[in-house]
């Protein structure tokens, strides 16, 4: 079975999400953490009943506060504290969960936290302090699964899982992709998604650039053409999100390869990021 042995510290949503699923969630995770805020004031009595009752099975260990007390230490400390609460709301305790969870990860040595708060993916991908965590989310667990399913059945089910949490922009074979392009190393949904939210912002811009002093070009106007196209033209590279505009022979059906590659080769069938709609940027949690 493919488990994952470094210590992961749980936010509340995936928990939230798992309840009454716990045991199941909790046998692909060797060390699981939870923090004590999430614990006592987050996720109710009958989650704390649940892992009670598994306690024996996993590996569950309930964590407080622990931050270094020397004066560089305690100055690192403060900054990264008014860094979470410029995008947490904390004086409301509508956020505190995951601003002690991110605290104790960064002074810890905690790599891996899991969460499914977008808010969270945009924080740790983009933050000054908090920048390389890694964040395992429901998608990556439900990759996981589907990994170590043994029939045709498990193999759905896991799929089921990715395709309820997951936007219809990200189908699970681009990110099966993705996956195996990255030697299946967990977690990466989250740079998945950044990746193709990027990469078709940047193909839209090549067009916006080339149309901007056409003052009856409309962005919205840009992103529908290109849409409608790559849907007509699937498998291809005008479906492709590695696909830029030509300024040498400029339309919305021709297109050139961002890393050069042919249509068809190895490279470009082990790359090529297929899109048939619109991918919408993220938003907060």
């Amino acid at each position: 079975m493919i488990t994952i042995n470094d210590p992961v510290l749980f936010d509340a949503n995936i928990l939230i999400n798992f309840k009454g699923q716990l045991k199941f969630l909790f046998q692909f995770f060797e060390n699981i953490i939870i923090h004590r805020q999430v614990y006592e004031e987050v996720i109710g009595q009958p989650l704390k009943d649940e892992m009670e009752s598994i306690s024996d099975k996993s590996k569950i260990k309930i964590v407080e506060d622990n931050f270094p007390t020397d004066y560089a230490g305690k100055s690192l400390l403060e900054e990264c504290k008014k860094e979470l609460k410029d995008s947490f709301n904390i004086d409301d305790l509508k956020d505190l969960g995951e601003y002690k969870t991110l605290l104790f990860a960064k002074f810890n040595n905690v790599c891996i936290l899991s969460s499914q708060d977008t808010t969270v993916w945009r924080f740790i991908t983009e933050s000054k302090y908090f920048k390389g965590l890694k964040c395992i989310t429901i998608q990556d667990f439900a990759y996981m699964l589907f990994l170590n399913a043994s029939n045709k059945n498990d193999k759905k089910v896991s799929k089921s899982l990715y395709k309820q949490f997951t936007r219809n922009e990200h189908p699970f074979e681009c990110f099966k992709s993705f996956m195996e392009q990255n030697n299946n190393e967990i977690p990466k949904f989250i740079e998945f998604e950044a990746n193709r939210i990027y990469n078709f912002e940047q193909l839209i811009e090549g067009y916006r650039k080339y149309n901007e002093e056409d003052l009856v070009c409309d962005i919205n106007d840009i992103i529908q053409i290109i849409c409608d196209t790559a849907n007509h033209n699937t498998n291809s590279c005008i479906s492709c999100l590695y696909s830029r505009i030509d300024k040498n022979n400029v339309d919305y059906s021709i297109r050139k390869c961002l890393h050069d590659y042919s249509m068809g080769d190895k490279l470009c069938l082990d790359v090529r990021q297929e899109f048939t709609m619109k991918i919408r940027k993220r938003v907060r949690g």
